[in-house]
């Protein structure tokens, strides 16, 4: 019976030889291994150039510059999934000006401008991307998160509840509506979204660091502090409600030492 089995089955080189350089690298993306797959995506992008320098008479068809395109924005992907943001840039514009309404490029260089922190070039991308789809839960939540950043409260609020009324079971948007709340001073309202997804056990520390955070400046000290001892030590405890309470809301938040907001 197994001599039969293995004789039906393909052996793996073959099956690689079968497949194409892009289908290699999509698989290489999607299952996570970005290295390899920026390295084949950079090795067909080069011979793709070589053949234009080659052949001055060549005209890329319609279906080899989607194609150049797919490959430009799964560099983007790729290069934000190692934290290399400045080249996920990078690539994602050049998507940008070969296909200007192209809605993941936009939703993913506003993803990279949150990573680095440029709020402002952030709301840009975002709002570039739902001119494209108003219902683009992600863009509308990056709007959000943006305008919350810049201090534009009543804006992000707008942005995020959208984005919630979209998309109602992600915990991600009712953290960021709850951040938001905390930003306008609004602790109770923080404190109600968040509370029951604590004791529900669906909180990510993020969320009970928020809920933390909130607990703390509308005067639930204690209850602050057994919300923070699921992650964190007595003396790390301390710190953080040390910090909590030097929170001005007229000062801007130092996301260097905060990286758990937001």
């Amino acid at each position: 019976m197994s001599t039969l089995l293995s004789g039906c089955q393909t052996p793996a080189p073959e099956i690689k030889a079968n497949l194409s350089e892009t289908t290699l690298a999509n698989i290489a993306l999607q299952s996570g291994d970005m290295r390899s797959a920026i390295a084949l995506y950079q090795k067909i992008l080069l011979s793709a150039e070589q053949q234009v320098n080659e052949d001055k008479d060549y005209t890329e068809s319609t279906a080899e510059t989607a194609d150049r395109v797919h490959i430009l924005l799964s560099l983007g992907l790729a290069y934000r999934a190692i934290e290399q943001n400045e080249l996920a840039v990078h690539y994602l514009k050049k998507v940008t000006e070969q296909s200007e309404k192209n809605l993941a490029a936009w939703r993913q260089l506003g993803l990279n401008y949150l990573d680095q922190q440029d709020y402002k070039a952030a709301e840009q991308a975002f709002s570039h991307a739902i001119a494209i789809n108003a219902f683009d839960s992600t863009s509308l939540n990056g709007l959000g998160v943006s305008y919350s950043w810049l201090q534009s409260y009543q804006a992000a609020h707008q942005y995020l509840m959208q984005a919630l009324a979209l998309s109602p079971g992600s915990l991600e948007f009712k953290n960021n509506l709850a951040l938001n709340y905390i930003l306008r001073e609004q602790y109770l309202a923080a404190i109600k979204l968040l509370l029951p997804l604590y004791q529900q056990q669906r909180s990510s520390e993020k969320m009970r660091n928020n809920l933390a955070f909130a607990l703390t400046l509308n005067g639930n000290e204690k209850q602050a502090k057994r919300v923070l001892a699921n992650d964190y030590n007595q003396e790390q405890i301390e710190q953080n409600i040390k910090y909590y309470l030097q929170f001005s809301h007229t000062s801007k938040l130092d996301l260097t030492t905060r990286q758990d907001l937001g």
